[in-house]
This record gives C-alpha cells, sequence and structure tokens, in this order.
C-alpha cells in the first residue's frame, strides 16, 4: 500500500494526484483564458489618409492642402439637449457643396465613432447628432467628394468647436 494513504482514503485526497492533474488543467485554462483575450479585442484601424511608398508610409497631405487652398474654415456648434449639430463653413474660393460630411471619433475606443451627414439650410449646415458619450473627440469635416478636410479636437463638454485646415494655422 502506498505510504501517506489510509486504506478508507479516497483518491481525491491524495495531494500527489492534485499536483500531476492541476497543473496540466490550468494550463489548458490559461491557454484557453489568452485566446479568448486575444480573439476579442482587435485593434482600431488608423484613420487618416496615408500613402504607401515602398516599405515606407507617408501621411497624404493632399486634403488638408486643398483646404488651405480653397481658405476653408468652420465652426460647429452641438446643441446636446436639442440633439443637433450645426455648422457655419466658409469658403474663400470654391463653391459650398448642398451637404457635408462630419467624421467624430473617440479619442480611445472607436466603438463610439459617429458619422453625421449636414444638409445646408438658411446659409449653414444642420444634422442630428445622438447622445455623444463623455471623452476626447477628434473631428473631421469634409464634403462628400472628400476634396478637402478641415481638422479639429474636442471635449464632450464643449458647445463650439472652430475647425480650420492642418497647414493654415
Amino acid at each position: 500500500m502506498p505510504e501517506g494513504r489510509g486504506p478508507g482514503q479516497p483518491w481525491y485526497r491524495e495531494p500527489l494526484m492534485w499536483l500531476v492533474v492541476g497543473v496540466p488543467a490550468l494550463t489548458v485554462i490559461g491557454g484557453i483564458a489568452t485566446l479568448l483575450l486575444a480573439t476579442m479585442g482587435g485593434d482600431a484601424v488608423v484613420r487618416d489618409d496615408f500613402r504607401k511608398e515602398g516599405l515606407v508610409i507617408h501621411a497624404d497631405p493632399a486634403r488638408d492642402a486643398a483646404a488651405v487652398e480653397a481658405g476653408a474654415q468652420a465652426t460647429l456648434t452641438f446643441d446636446r439637449d436639442a440633439g443637433q449639430l450645426s455648422a457655419v463653413v466658409g469658403l474663400e474660393r470654391g463653391q459650398l457643396p448642398d451637404r457635408l460630411l462630419i467624421v467624430l471619433s473617440h479619442a480611445t475606443r472607436a466603438e463610439l465613432d459617429r458619422r453625421v451627414s449636414l444638409r445646408r439650410a438658411n446659409g449653414a449646415y444642420d444634422g442630428r447628432l445622438e447622445f455623444l458619450p463623455a471623452g476626447r473627440w477628434y473631428v473631421e469635416l469634409t464634403p462628400p467628394s472628400r476634396g478637402w478636410r478641415l481638422r479639429g479636437e474636442f471635449s464632450s463638454t464643449q458647445r463650439n468647436v472652430e475647425l480650420r485646415a492642418a497647414g493654415g494655422r
């Protein structure tokens, strides 16, 4: 009879058995947990204009330069109570489109990103904006043709945001 085990002692009271079975069982559980963590959350895609030249990736400033050339600028106003977003846009050269697109990107959580379509009425652009969670946001204003863009940053507590072309500060 093995030492340390009495005649009426069940198998699950044997300490050596738990060592032999327990370590591989914990390894399998740890591997499954690691697999779940790795597959549940993916990295967010970088949202900006980039071009690839060979193995090097460069930011593409063409749309920012087009906004500087057109003399574009805008002021966004958020009315959280009414769920409205309005924009007053000015162009020194060129024609304003009938619609604009606003992309709101949360600084840390890509699943909160929003797209809002604005229609021109009475000299300004208006659109509906659902509830905007607290945090830091990046905003991009562009026509549907994506010929130029204005960018900025704001906090969810701000009411007004000034947008200017990236190269024209």
